[in-house]
């Protein structure tokens, strides 16, 4: 990449998969964490969201996941733009790699894990894919150019300048149009975290693993 993120906004949503395809429509997905092919631009949107279909489909019948078999599964993502012209990709000796303009916004997996009495969102699903409740959005905060570009000076950029910014706004008031904060009771106390449900997602919540064999009850 042509900057080094700083700092990022972390946003956490359980949404059905019909309503992951309301929130996304209109945008590009692109990748943004591997190299790809020489001749790639950008991703089919379903590659993303026939995967959520998977995920969400084992979640609501309560299936514990398996790193082993269920890695595809567990760990996948997507970036999220409304411009291609900032997402370049470098060619390198077989594949090409991201090197973006500027950062757009990126969708993966989390995880729920109790800690020391609470219930955290910190840990990686590579480790406890058994307790993926949902997804992420992620966008910087702060990014730093170390050389000048076109686009921007060598030094500090706040995410608000930033292209994507309103990509990044447009999904979190997507989101929240349709979900209100998840209320929870683990070990005999109220948890109000800081993830988003929805009233249809919350019908299937109550089978997830995580729920069922924490001893969770949704409020």
């Amino acid at each position: 990449m042509q900057y080094y993120e700083l700092s990022n906004k972390k946003f956490h949503f359980i949404v059905t998969p019909n309503e992951l395809r309301e929130i996304l429509q209109g945008f590009h997905h692109v990748v943004v964490n591997t190299g790809v092919r020489k001749n790639y631009t950008e991703s089919n949107p379903n590659n993303f969201l026939f995967t959520y279909d998977a995920l969400y489909e084992k979640l609501k019948k309560g299936v514990k996941l398996i790193w082993k078999t269920d890695y595809e599964l567990a760990d996948f993502s997507t970036g999220i733009t409304a411009h291609l012209k900032n997402c370049i990709y470098q060619p390198s000796t077989k594949l090409s790699v991201p090197n973006f303009e500027e950062p757009c916004p990126f969708i993966e997996t989390f995880c729920f894990l109790p800690w020391k009495d609470q219930l955290s969102t910190s840990f990686s699903v590579t480790q406890f894919p058994e307790n993926i409740c949902g997804l992420c959005l992620y966008f910087p905060t702060k990014i730093e150019y170390e050389n000048d570009i076109k686009k921007h000076s060598a030094g500090i950029v706040d995410c608000s300048s930033l292209d994507d910014f309103e990509t990044y706004e447009t999904l979190v008031e997507r989101i929240k149009s349709i979900t209100q904060l998840l209320k929870l009771d683990f070990n005999g106390k109220v948890r109000r975290t800081s993830v988003r449900i929805s009233d249809e997602a919350k019908k299937d919540f109550c089978n997830f693993y995580f729920v069922t064999s924490n001893d969770v009850t949704i409020l």
